[in-house]
């Protein structure tokens, strides 16, 4: 595919990473002075202004394939959208911070012309659809959803008291889950046969939603402790996720939700919009009010405000009252490192979160990348099996390290793979692979 990316920031440079390999990929930046970032990639970066017509099409935005808008101003990135899909970009996707801009452009058909941007993409509301995500699945620390909803991945972390404590092959795990990804201190890796889990690991688990659930009962749940009736969720910072996300939950049963607002006419907005959840006007990080609305208690505790300093403080406060489960929102990707050393479980960028979402759909052919894992050590992804191949076993295929086939597409069956399961011309293939062994895996077919 031919993709033409306008925008220099972090968004174009995680997507320019993902792409580059398999497809022909342009960038139109504005900032000269950038275009060393991606010196060590092969595409062609265009200094220029995506909103001019002439530059795009210099560009050769009249045969791309797709274009994606994702500068730094939403009305530049709407404005060179429009343009795109009016000189003839075969799909065009628009980066924007506002859910007003989502709202304009909702219910514009293919038949509204240049109006018609394919994907509006909303960092903040995505961001809010995965920690919701992962609150419902109670102690998940990632969840993402593959093949229309048929492969799930679940993360967990590894406790003294769970049944996850042993030599990976002897757990006897549900039959349809696979262990995709561990990780051990400083290491990430796709665990063998020798593999040893122990308290403090990260474990990424790949399988059908049912088995997932199975394997989370009988494995991850604390032994001897039953599943609370109704679980506590508090969300600090009232802004577009906070809302976001309270409206999600409200949706669903068993929770008992607190959001905490330190803006007065903000914290009255909130409580005009939401029905079921308790609006506290104050500070996050004010430790007084955490004990006073004993937030110790939460079984979750999400900290989404726009300051990553002030999120980082409400995690720990909250951490060290014995919350359980905490969520944390990181606007600067630079940083998630630096909140996972601290200890800070769930570390969430929204532009990673966003940019999952529009590789999923963006890519087509015989490879796509589905989402980038652990800031780009690993990926989820596609793999499509030549209608010449020879069907042969799991167990007989060259075993590529960094690499394990999570699922095996087939017409509308979905089959998670074992040893004795057989790869067969025409498959798709659901590959969790480390950075740059999805390519020894793509050779073999």
């Amino acid at each position: 595919m031919r993709i033409v990316i306008s925008g220099d920031g972090d968004i174009a440079q995680q997507l320019v990473r993902a792409l580059h390999r398999h497809h022909d990929v342009v960038v139109l930046e504005e900032d000269a002075d950038v275009a060393e970032r991606f010196d060590q990639l092969d595409i062609h970066v265009m200094h220029g202004h995506a909103t001019d017509p002439e530059t795009l099409l210099e560009a050769g935005i009249a045969s791309a394939d797709a274009f994606v808008a994702c500068g730094c101003s939403d009305e530049a990135n709407i404005i060179a959208s429009m343009t795109a899909k009016r000189l003839g970009s075969a799909q065009v996707t628009c980066f924007v911070s506002r859910e007003s801009y989502v709202q304009s452009f909702a219910g514009i058909t293919e038949g509204d012309g240049m109006l018609a941007i394919d994907r509006i993409v909303w960092p903040q509301y995505m961001l809010a659809d995965e920690i919701a995500r992962i609150v419902l699945v109670p102690r998940a620390v990632d969840v993402e959803v593959f093949a229309g909803g048929s492969i799930w991945l679940m993360e967990f972390k590894v406790e003294e008291d769970s049944g996850l404590v042993g030599a990976l092959p002897q757990l006897g795990l549900p039959r349809g889950v696979l262990a995709a990804a561990v990780r051990q201190g400083d290491d990430f890796f796709v665990p063998t046969g020798k593999t040893e889990l122990a308290a403090g690991d990260r474990v990424a688990f790949m399988g059908g939603r049912p088995e997932l659930r199975e394997l989370e009962e009988r494995f991850v749940k604390p032994r001897g402790k039953a599943a609370p009736k109704e679980r506590e969720v508090v969300i600090v910072g009232g802004g577009t996720v906070g809302l976001t996300l309270a409206k999600r939950l409200e949706r669903e049963p068993g929770l008992r939700l607190k959001i905490i607002e330190s803006n007065k006419p903000r914290a009255e907005e909130l409580a005009a919009q939401l029905k079921k959840t308790l609006v506290l006007r104050g500070d996050g990080t004010d430790l007084e009010l955490l004990e006073s609305e004993q937030v110790g208690r939460a079984h979750v505790l999400v900290s989404v405000t726009s300051n990553d300093e002030k999120n980082l403080l409400c995690s720990l406060l909250a951490s060290q009252m014995g919350v359980p489960k905490i969520i944390t929102r990181v606007n600067r990707r630079e940083n998630v490192a630096l909140f996972e050393r601290v200890g800070i479980d769930v570390p969430l960028n929204p532009m990673i979160t966003a940019i999952n979402v529009v590789l999923n759909s963006l890519q087509d052919g015989g490879h796509r990348t589905l989402a980038s894992v652990e800031g780009g050590k690993a990926a989820v992804v596609e793999i499509g099996v030549p209608e010449d191949f020879k069907a042969t076993q799991i167990k007989d295929l060259e075993r590529i390290k960094g690499t394990i086939i999570v699922a095996i597409m087939r017409g509308e069956k979905t089959i998670v793979p074992h040893g004795d399961d057989t790869v067969q011309p025409d498959d798709r293939l659901l590959v969790f692979a480390l950075a740059g062994a999805d390519e020894a895996l793509e050779k073999l077919f």
